[in-house]
């Protein structure tokens, strides 16, 4: 008994020991986790993000043609609330390893289905969900942290990009949204039993514009929001924006000057739209 409580009472005083032991040091691949909306779904990634310094990455500490875990430390992740396309192919919702393998002139970009996986340990090929090819194309300027990220935001989707060194791969994602808006419009305003809102008359106005559908329909939503908030100049910058668009270019200067006047008498600020009235002037002067 007084062995067993010697021992215990060791154990005790070590372990403090053990804890105070370990360093609490910065990573130097440090773990990102970034949320947001592309065209209606919502994406997550999470990787890890390493530097470059000194060393030559692709062909150099990242090989050709071998499988990489698009990152540092855990596989990089990627998570969906809703099926979309990745190149064309079809991806459901839900969570997936994002691995690759970098070419010199394309990379071979693979959606794997088990996410636990630490790097490309114990990877088994036969969980991918698929593989696709990408260009990979070359940059004049080095890019010193690898970052995925996405950008050209579009209606219906955006492109994902990854970028590291001198090398950068996009991948167009699709979401195919329209005929979940378009139902939408037409539950909420053309058959709509209850008051309808200045803000579902600019939505719907301003998604028809970006798509290019019915833009007299377009037009007449603009102007019905407009005269429910009159003080509101960014729906007037955007009706002249459409009105520009179908080259009404009496409408759009019409439309435009009130919106820059507006946006400079604002209490609350512009909100950029000074700016953007000055600009679509300036497009405007040059037809003259």
């Amino acid at each position: 008994m007084k062995s067993f409580l010697k021992n215990s009472v060791l154990v005790c005083l070590m372990v403090p020991f053990f804890i105070n032991a370990q360093i609490n040091k910065p990573s130097l691949s440090p773990k990102i986790v970034k949320e947001l909306q592309v065209g209606l779904a919502t994406v997550r990634l999470e990787y890890g993000q390493p530097s470059a310094g000194d060393r030559q990455i692709f062909g150099g500490l990242i090989p050709y043609q071998k499988l990489w875990r698009t990152g540092a430390n855990s596989s990089t992740k990627i998570s969906i609330d809703r099926d979309i396309q990745l190149a064309k192919k079809d991806i459901p919702a839900g969570s997936y390893g994002l691995y690759s393998i970098p070419g010199e002139n394309d990379w071979t970009i693979v959606i794997h289905k088990n996410t636990k996986l630490w790097g490309a340990g114990n990877y088994d090929q036969t969980n991918d969900l698929l593989r696709f090819k990408v260009p990979a194309l070359k940059l004049k300027d080095k890019i010193e942290t690898l970052s995925i990220y996405f950008e050209n935001f579009h209606a219906n989707g955006g492109d994902l990009v990854i970028a590291w060194e001198y090398t950068k791969v996009v991948i167009p994602l699709f979401v195919n949204s329209d005929p979940i808006l378009f139902k939408e419009i037409e539950e909420k305003i053309n058959h709509s039993t209850g008051e309808i809102k200045a803000q579902t008359y600019f939505d719907a106005a301003q998604f028809y514009y970006h798509k290019n559908k019915d833009l007299d329909k377009a037009a007449e939503w603009f102007e019905k929001a407009i005269a429910m908030k009159p003080n509101a100049f960014w729906y007037k910058y955007y009706r002249a924006e459409l009105a520009y668009h179908v080259k009404d270019y009496q409408i759009a200067k019409e439309k435009v000057t009130t919106s820059l006047n507006q946006a400079k008498s604002s209490k609350s600020g512009d909100y950029g739209y000074i700016a953007k009235c000055k600009l679509l002037l300036e497009k405007m002067n040059t037809k003259n």
